[in-house]
């Protein structure tokens, strides 16, 4: 049963990651294919192409192979761009620019504020604070719509599917560190707390 939900797992990740970079591969080829007939065509593609690296970054990070420690500011630089679809961005202002996070907990933090984001349709800020010895991610803007993934998982519910990826690899990556994901209140939840006690 581990197998399959960890196939399952890898299966709808690619997915995922296959959805966030065909936009900009796209992109690319269109400008590729424009290259002497527009003049804005070599910086159109040049932009595709840093999107896909950023996005690429990000993932590779979020994964957690290879990610060592990281520095707030380095959490806020991956961010940029990926949350709500670029419509929202991360706030640490309660945080030191140059506090390190360790390791297992960079990973926790870039989905847990991806995911935070995606509960921003409209855009906003995520704030990321610390509390504890964990964090709170919150979403603040017009409109506030948790992924319905995240919820469903954290209840103990089987959900698979693209859109569910990060939500079921932050949880398995929380559980692999010893943390715990939960969104807090219970009743109507505004913030997404991630600490340490799994």
């Amino acid at each position: 049963m581990a197998m399959e939900g960890g196939t399952s797992l890898a299966q709808d990740l690619c997915a995922r990651l296959c959805h966030d970079m065909v936009g900009p591969l796209g992109t690319v080829g269109a400008a590729l294919d424009l290259l002497g007939e527009e003049p804005e065509a070599p910086a159109l593609a040049q932009d595709a192409a840093a999107e896909l690296r950023r996005r690429l970054k990000f993932w590779r990070a979020a994964c957690g192979a290879g990610t060592g420690p990281l520095a707030v500011s380095g959490l806020t630089a991956l961010l940029e761009g990926m949350l709500a679809g670029g419509r929202a961005r991360l706030v640490a202002e309660a945080m030191p620019a140059e506090r390190v996070l360790a390791a297992p907990v960079a990973p926790l933090l870039l989905l847990g504020a991806l995911l935070v984001g995606e509960a921003l349709p409209r855009g906003g800020t995520v704030t990321l604070a610390p509390q504890g010895e964990g964090f709170v991610l919150r979403p603040e803007g017009a409109m506030r719509a948790w992924p319905a993934a995240l919820p469903a998982l954290l209840r103990g519910e089987a959900v698979e599917g693209a859109r569910a990826a990060p939500a079921l690899l932050l949880l398995r990556l929380a559980a692999a560190a010893g943390w715990r994901v939960a969104l807090a209140p219970e009743s109507e939840p505004d913030a997404l707390r991630i600490a340490p006690g799994g």
